[in-house]
């Protein structure tokens, strides 16, 4: 049962006020070997975006791990992620119905043979809002929704560069980061000081995945942009859950 600092209270993911009806782990434990499952960031939602994110992660969960890189990797996919496929047919028959042989290039510029699978990327993009939302309270004890939406997006090397310009900026002074999981999940986030609901952030999940292609040749994505606005012209091309 989820304690009273929880319950009652705004939902952190839609902002309706006194519906939250659960601690809502904003990286859900199933993304971590079992050792590594306590402790990690909570917060109140309620059971309808609890129940949403709870899809995504599902989702996310059955495919992402096996692309990981992480230390714990091989274990995770041992012990984890075959009996999640186990259960479920349609999805692993879709998966290798889908897979294909691709050509990566490595930093170094050298090309190598490597296999993709399928998978829906716009899910990984929503879940990452949702934990933006929830990092963001945790953090730094914003409630962003209503007023505010977020929109994930891949990371291209460009944004990279963008986001490191803004990394070093004075009026972005809040700035945080952590690993969650032995690089399970990491990710840095910056908060505007002119308007506290504008958050910038940058996620890895299971040790910087690869998760598909840019439009730049050969450039891979290993990486996520999430950003927060209640910016009005922002909000009026709202392309996310909220």
């Amino acid at each position: 049962m989820a304690s009273k600092k929880y319950l009652n209270k705004a939902c952190v993911y839609c902002g309706h006020e006194g519906i939250s009806s659960t601690a809502d782990h904003v990286i859900a434990r199933q993304f971590f070997l079992p050792a590594d499952r306590d402790r990690q960031p909570k917060v109140p939602a309620c059971a309808d975006c609890n129940n949403l994110k709870s899809q995504l992660e599902h989702y996310v969960l059955s495919v992402l791990p096996m692309g990981g890189v992480q230390a714990g990797a091989v274990e995770a996919l041992e012990t984890q992620l075959g009996p999640r496929l186990a259960n479920n047919d349609a999805l692993r028959r879709s998966l290798f119905a889908g897979m294909k042989i691709r050509f990566l290039m490595s930093s170094d510029g050298v090309w190598s043979e490597g296999m993709s699978l399928p998978f829906d990327s716009a899910k990984l993009n929503d879940l990452s809002c949702y934990i933006a939302l929830g990092l963001a309270w945790h953090h730094w004890q914003a409630s962003l929704a209503p007023s505010a939406v977020a929109r994930a997006s891949a990371f291209t090397s460009q944004g990279v560069r963008h986001f490191e310009d803004m990394w070093n900026r004075t009026d972005f002074g809040d700035s945080i980061s952590g690993d969650l999981g032995n690089g399970v999940f990491r990710y840095r986030g910056l908060r505007s000081r002119v308007n506290p609901r504008a958050t910038f952030w940058q996620m890895w999940f299971f040790g910087g995945v690869e998760f598909g292609d840019t439009q730049q040749r050969g450039e891979s994505v290993r990486c996520l942009f999430v950003g927060t606005s209640d910016n009005p012209e922002w909000v009026t091309k709202r392309e996310t859950l909220l």
